[in-house]
């Protein structure tokens, strides 16, 4: 199988925008949640109130960006910059792949509010465009001149895991030369009122992994850079870690136990593996932790989980910020767990990982 390799990455977190604020945040363990401010709802959560797209974005352009939108572009930017790729150089050669969960929700709000108050004369032509869940890749596609294939996966939790998926297939066959897969969330007021309607929100804001707490919402982006290893090799780039395999598979039924049925097939189609680092997706939801969870004890030789939504939160990118992390683990073999409340349960491998000194 041709190796596929990442060569760039660029992310916007809670805890920052950038790698080093990342690195930091994960190398402390230190959790970035914090109050909300008013304009996202209020209650605990991690938003990513640092982010400044200030020579990044366009002003006029920054105006009609939903938040999804405009936390892409900035990690975008910075993935090219990591991999020192011209992204309009490369034409056709470029494809890019988006998950998200929220991605248009803000915008529906931002847009239905105002008809439900004054009628058809509320709803804003100028916001009707962020209302679907491709808004953040057309908009990349525009801003870096992507002309290759282009797709937007929504799929619960796991959105970014199946578009690294897709951009490692589009290599592979030849329909691209670079692939950028982008993970991208935003909080919005009705997102943060519906959690807690139903509970899911941790009331201390300290999420638990298998304590039954519930979650902490988070937000962000986390942007990647895919090539073949031959055509990263000839130009010089630096490798980040080597794409290995992808485990997916879908539970029979919608049962906890048949979801966690799921997720240890989908472990299981990554081979023999005894990883030096292990990255879970537990979050504090029991949904999420107690499909994951009885892996540990299935697996004792492998080394504790690390879970990065208890630091940076859930929803933030819908499984790109397992996969940021991994890559900040100095370690050769590092194993990404994937839970899912509903649909396709992930497992991933990455090879080679750089180390972070």
């Amino acid at each position: 199988m041709t190796p596929v390799v990442i060569t760039g990455l660029g992310l916007v977190l809670p805890c920052g925008d950038g790698i080093e604020a990342a690195r930091d945040s994960w190398r402390a363990s230190r959790p970035a949640f914090a109050e909300l401010p008013p304009a996202l709802g209020g209650g605990p959560g991690g938003a990513c109130t640092a982010f400044n797209p200030a020579g990044i974005i366009p002003p006029m352009t920054l105006r009609r960006l939903d938040r999804p939108s405009r936390f892409a572009w900035g990690a975008a930017h910075q993935a090219f910059r990591d991999a020192g790729l011209d992204p309009a150089a490369c034409g056709e050669d470029m494809a890019i792949a988006a998950g998200t969960i929220t991605g248009g929700s803000e915008a529906g709000e931002t847009f239905i509010r105002p008809y439900f108050e004054r009628g058809p004369e509320g709803a804003s032509p100028m916001v009707f465009p962020n209302c679907v869940s491709n808004a953040a890749t057309g908009h990349l596609a525009l801003a870096f001149g992507i002309k290759g294939p282009g797709a937007t996966f929504v799929d619960r939790e796991n959105g970014t895991i199946l578009a690294l998926e897709e951009g490692a297939r589009w290599l592979r066959s030849g329909l691209a030369r670079q692939v950028l897969v982008v993970g991208t969330d935003g909080l919005f007021p009705l997102l943060i009122q519906l959690l807690t309607q139903v509970r899911r929100i941790a009331r201390d804001g300290r999420p638990v992994a298998g304590g039954r707490t519930g979650l902490v919402p988070g937000e962000g982006a986390q942007a990647f850079l895919l090539e073949r290893r031959e055509d990263a090799a000839a130009r010089g780039a630096r490798i980040r870690a080597e794409l290995g395999p992808i485990g997916l598979a879908s539970p029979l039924a919608e049962r906890r136990d048949s979801h966690r049925e799921a997720l240890e097939e989908a472990v299981a189609a990554l081979g023999g593996i005894r990883p030096e680092r292990w990255i879970g997706g537990a979050c504090g939801l029991p949904t999420l932790d107690e499909v994951e969870m009885p892996l540990a004890s299935a697996h004792p030789e492998w080394p504790a989980p690390r879970h990065p939504k208890l630091l940076w939160g859930e929803l933030c990118g819908v499984g790109g910020a397992l996969v940021a992390a991994a890559l900040l683990e100095p370690a050769d073999q590092v194993l990404v767990t994937a839970p899912a409340s509903g649909g396709l349960q992930a497992a991933l491998v990455l090879e080679r990982v750089e180390s972070p000194n």
